[in-house]
């Protein structure tokens, strides 16, 4: 095997290995904001420090996947929740509504609870 052969094939080796390397590193700092500062630092230092190795570690023992979006990012959603709370500012306006039913409307159209003061 010649000098080029032997360069060749370390490239054809290399690069997908590079690729990955650059993959993982991207994966863990933009892609996944479910993962807090820290658990992001140890992360990319594994992949840093270990590169090809700490890669296939990452992919083998990573945290699940983030959670899907929730129905709240649909604009029909939030139109229905803009328009509930046009009605019931209005009904409070009015005086339909005390400030007690006026909270619990809220709590109800954003899914919050209530508690005790």
């Amino acid at each position: 095997m010649n000098d080029a052969t032997a360069i060749l094939a370390g490239l054809v080796v290399l690069v997908p290995l590079a690729i990955l390397w650059i993959s993982a590193l991207f994966h863990i700092i933009a892609r996944r904001p479910d993962l807090s500062l820290p658990w992001k630092g140890a992360w990319s230092a594994t992949v840093i420090l270990l590169p090809f190795i700490g890669v296939m570690i990452y992919a083998a023992v990573r945290p699940p996947r983030p959670p899907k979006r929730t129905g709240t990012d649909d604009p029909s959603v939030v139109a229905a929740a803009m328009e509930q709370t046009r009605e019931l500012v209005a009904a409070h306006d009015r005086g339909a509504i005390d400030d007690e039913e006026f909270a619990a409307g809220k709590a109800r159209i954003f899914g919050l609870t209530r508690t005790a003061v």
